[in-house]
Parts: C-alpha cells; structure tokens; sequence
C-alpha cells in the first residue's frame, strides 16, 4: 500500500532538547524516511518559545512544521517572527496573536496540512478548539491533516480526537511531556495518541531542573523557570503512515530514544 509517512515529535525543551533533535533527526531519517516532520518548539527558548535561530536550525535539519502553545507568546521580544515565518505556529484559537495555526505544506509525494489548537481544561481559557477546528477545516484544501491539539486534559484530547475521527488523519496530543502508550487508530481512520512526549533532558522534572522543582512542590513557592542543558536526552515522537488516497492512518509507532 501506498503511504506517507509522518513523523510528529514531542515538545522540545530549552537548548538541551534543540540539540538532541538536531544529532537524532538525521538517523530518524535514515530508520524512518519520514516525508513529513513535525515538531512542537513551544519550550526551546528557556522554556518559553523558541529563538528564530533555534527554529532556523531545526528547518535546515529537515522540519518541515514547528508548532506551539500556552508558552509560544510569552516571549514578546519572540512575537514578530511568528509573522515572519508561516512555518512556525501558534495555537489557532487564540483570538487574536501575530502569526497563524494553520499552515499547508506541499511536496512531490503529497499535501499535508498541520493545524494547531490549545485545549481549555485545567489552562488558561481560549477561543473554543472545537468551534476553531470545524471553521479552519472548512477551508483546507484536500489532502492529509495533523492537528497537534496542546491540552492538560486526557478527556479534552480524546474528546476531540472522536469529534474529528474521519475529518482529519491524526490527532496528536503535546503539553505533558510525558509520552503516553495508548496510540490507536479510530473507526474513521484517524491516529490518536495522547501526548508524544518531549524532547529534552532525560534527567528532569517535565523538562525543567529537578531541584527547582523539587522547591516548588514542597514549598508552593514559585521558582524560576530552569532547564538543564547537559546530561542525557530523551527524544520522543510518533511515526504514522498515511495513505494519500484515503487520508485514513494505518500505522502507528511511537518512537523513544535517549542519547
């Protein structure tokens, strides 16, 4: 059977996470051939967004999409880039916020479309993912569709995943960073998975320094935001393999590396 193949990968975190996608994307490519990458940038920068030149490496190493979430924005002296490269997106349900969440690639194998949405259960409150998708996929052209959906909630996740079973190829959660082990594929065809994942610091809490964390569970009170950037590195992601006739998901193989 004819297939494209996609690769969707977890949120990289801080420098650390930049790096260990950039030294395993080549033998991603090698193992997978994958003709689609896609990859959540919303931690790189220290944990909150991702510096052009971050996201510039990531594209010359073969990513095609960079998508977002409730960490994107936070970086105002980030924000105009967004403008700059249609590439890189943001949730699409934000109201109103410079770029786009939505983006079409075109290659000689195929069209893939990637939509970005954030949930709203246990986040800060947002335009309806729900109602955002049924308008934005109104108006994609024919082809395959991704929707990274970055969201807290199993519950949302799933919820919209089952919405949209049949209207799209993939749902595929981000947020958590922890990589979850329940990927199937929908009666209508489409691939789920809870979250992919991160790509990052293996020796970590989600991501971020495990002493900073350590303080602010025991004593509620807020630390800054700190990533390590040496030590081992997790790298996770999802494969799927598509058929272009259909749109429909036929396999799916979620891939975890630690260097």
């Amino acid at each position: 059977m004819n297939t494209i193949t996609i690769f969707f990968g977890g949120d990289i975190c801080g420098s650390i996470g930049v790096n260990a996608a950039l030294h395993i994307l080549p033998q991603l490519l090698r193992e997978e051939a994958p003709d689609f990458i896609v990859i959540n940038g919303e931690n790189a920068a220290h944990g909150s967004g991702i510096e052009p030149e971050q996201a510039e490496q990531l594209f010359a190493a073969g990513v095609d999409v960079i998508t977002g979430g409730n960490h994107s924005l936070e970086r105002f002296d980030f924000r105009e880039y967004f403008e700059k490269e249609p590439r890189l997106l943001r949730p699409a349900n934000y109201p109103r916020a410079p770029g786009s969440g939505i983006i079409t690639v075109r290659k000689a194998c195929g069209t893939l479309t990637v939509l970005n949405l954030q949930g709203r259960e246990n986040m800060r409150p947002i335009d309806c993912p729900f109602q955002a998708a049924d308008r934005l996929l109104a108006d994609i052209p024919d082809g395959i569709t991704l929707i990274d959906f970055h969201a807290e909630s199993v519950q949302e996740k799933e919820a919209l995943a089952y919405y949209l079973d049949g209207r799209v190829s993939c749902v595929f959660g981000s947020h958590t960073h922890t990589q979850t082990a329940d990927e199937r594929i929908l009666s209508g065809g489409t691939g789920y998975l809870t979250d992919a994942g991160m790509i990052g610091a293996l020796h970590s809490i989600i991501g971020s320094s495990i002493e900073a964390s350590l303080i602010r569970s025991l004593t509620l009170v807020p630390q800054p935001f700190t990533l390590p950037e040496t030590g081992d590195t997790i790298f996770c992601g999802i494969i799927a393999r598509v058929s272009p006739e259909t749109k429909r998901t036929y396999s799916l193989k979620r891939i975890r590396k630690i260097v």
